[in-house]
């Protein structure tokens, strides 16, 4: 009998060793550590309605676990998935959120968002090209301003071209420098915003002998 209990003891013992030591191990493994999220960004804060940008999110792990990336956004379409995924937006011009939520697999996750406008930009508006002169010399200048706003208020640049002669300067008021030759010569200034919208107007100028 005593021989027969002292065998059921040694089976108890092989049986719950093993297990005392799995939950010890166990209980002295450290904590999973969730995911960092260091950035999340677009490439565009705002964009015309069906426009699409570029969504980058940067994560790390503490534990070096393999991540995980879940993307969401309150209107509009994401496609392609990981880290880096492509936003398009839908018609209805308001500002949206896209949330990203990074998982490590171990019950760690950490979230972030970021919001994208979406807007109807206008292009400029030149009201007028204003000379001091529409008949010069030949190689002679004259100055020429062009009057133009933006009905969004964005900032606005100028490119001139003429058909002959010369640009000196930039921005809004030029000098054209007459060719040394006589004619009608046109200058061309394009007016473009932030956002690639653009308006081109254009005037005439005479040159002549200046005689009589």
């Amino acid at each position: 009998m005593i021989k027969q209990v002292r065998n059921q003891m040694g089976w108890l013992a092989r049986l719950i060793i093993p297990v005392l030591a799995i939950l010890f191990i166990g209980g002295c493994a450290p904590a999973n550590q969730p995911p960092v999220i260091s950035s999340l960004i677009a490439d565009e804060e705002q964009i015309s309605p069906y426009g699409n940008c570029l969504v980058s999110c940067v994560a790390s792990d503490p534990d070096g676990d393999e991540l995980s990336y879940t993307w969401s956004a309150s209107g509009g379409n994401i496609s392609g998935d990981g880290a880096v995924v492509t936003w398009v937006a839908p018609e209805e011009v308001i500002t949206y959120t896209i949330t990203v939520k990074v998982i490590d697999g171990r019950g760690g996750e950490a979230t972030a968002q970021v919001t994208i406008n979406v807007f109807i930009n206008h292009p400029p508006v030149i009201d007028t090209l204003v000379t001091e002169a529409l008949n010069i010399r030949r190689a002679t200048s004259c100055v020429i301003e062009c009057i133009a706003s933006d009905p969004d208020g964005d900032e606005l640049y100028y490119n001139w071209l003429p058909s002959r002669g010369s640009i000196s300067g930039d921005g809004a008021v030029i000098t054209w420098i007459a060719p040394n030759t006589y004619g009608t010569y046109t200058i061309t200034v394009t007016v473009t915003d932030v956002w690639g919208d653009k308006t081109t107007d254009s005037m005439s100028i005479v040159v002549s002998c200046g005689c009589g």
